[in-house]
């Protein structure tokens, strides 16, 4: 029974959460990456790499947009295939996190026929993406909940803020 190290369910995370484009997870989960034993260059690495497919997966939902307008769509500069196993965990971490679907199952084929990946592994990895993007909608409603107490639109019992993303309430 293969399962993710903490390394590397650590790099999933740090995909979903760039994906995503949530600051507080991202920030949660570099520091616990850097705790679970990653260099700052392998993060740095993961951070660079989540960064460039949420490129890729937006231009690509873009381009749905402009093609039901009928109108040529944008060419992405296309980002590598993973080629090792750190690598295809942000990879699809950071597909998941930006719901690129077209992206995140390439990759997921990549980490099978290529890499080995098994299939309990790609759901753990999957999972962690998934429970990322649920604290990354939570902070999003307590952000948009600030945005609306501030013009008074919003009643005063607004959605209790988490503390962090994946931590103390044993999401991750």
């Amino acid at each position: 029974m293969a399962t993710l190290t903490d390394k590397e369910t650590e790099l999933v995370a740090i995909g979903a959460a760039i994906g995503a484009g949530c600051q507080p997870c991202t920030q949660y989960h570099v520091g616990a990456a850097l705790k679970s034993g990653l260099t700052p260059d392998e993060v740095r690495r993961a951070i660079d790499e989540a960064q460039a497919v949420r490129c890729e997966g937006g231009i690509a939902v873009s381009n749905v947009g402009r093609s039901i307008l009928g109108i040529e769509g944008e060419h992405a500069e296309r980002t590598s295939e993973p080629g090792e196993r750190g690598q295809a965990l942000v990879f699809i971490g950071a597909a998941a996190g930006c719901n690129a679907g077209g992206l995140l199952a390439a990759y997921v084929a990549n980490a099978v026929q290529r890499l080995g990946f098994s299939g309990e592994e790609l759901r753990s990895a999957l999972e962690m993406a998934e429970t990322v993007k649920q604290h990354a909608a939570e902070f999003f409603r307590r952000d948009a909940e600030r945005g609306l107490e501030k013009t008074g639109a919003a009643a005063p019992e607004a959605a209790a803020s988490p503390q962090s993303c994946c931590g103390p309430r044993g999401g991750g």
